[in-house]
């Protein structure tokens, strides 16, 4: 049971900074380029497209079989394994999903609160410019948070001797 949870923390922490890491390295540099309606629109898009039950398991996921894999691992002895786990589930559930939760999410409210349809060109930038610069900062806090968790998750996995 201990392996399969780590196995599931490991995988769904994959997930979610796999999808950290994408967006970081093609969407945002895709987006930078639109006009600012465009961007707007698009990213209003895909903040609803992204509340579905694949991204909800794992993003959910996550946060909560990290614990469980290093309370698993720490009983009857804290090692090294479970000093990786630990690490990394502060990292992930501190540097990506607290950040999504409290950083990255009310942006995107107030971003969805928005209405494109008959805002000046003005007002498209200045929303623009309030959310994109605050909203890829967190992001990139959240992206490698949930990188630096998954390499501390591999090398726990990695550890032949849990008493090492």
């Amino acid at each position: 049971m201990k392996t399969f949870i780590l196995a599931l923390a490991t995988i769904t922490t994959a997930l979610v900074a796999g999808l950290f890491y994408a967006f970081a390295v093609s969407v945002n540099i895709a987006f930078a380029q639109l006009p600012d309606a465009a961007y707007i629109t698009a990213t209003q898009a895909i903040n609803v497209a992204i509340v579905n039950p694949a991204f909800i398991v794992s993003f959910l996921g996550a946060p909560v079989l990290l614990p469980l894999a290093t309370w698993l691992d720490a009983r009857p002895a804290f090692t090294r394994r479970s000093g990786y786990l630990l690490a990394a589930t502060l990292i992930f559930v501190i540097g990506s999903f607290g950040v999504t939760v409290l950083a990255n999410i009310p942006l995107n409210d107030k971003l969805a609160a928005f209405h494109t349809e008959g805002a000046s060109a003005a007002q498209l930038h200045d929303m623009r410019v309030a959310f994109a610069t605050p909203w890829n900062n967190w992001h990139l806090v959240r992206t490698l948070a949930g990188i630096a968790a998954l390499v501390l998750l591999v090398m726990a996995c990695l550890q032949r001797d849990a008493k090492s």
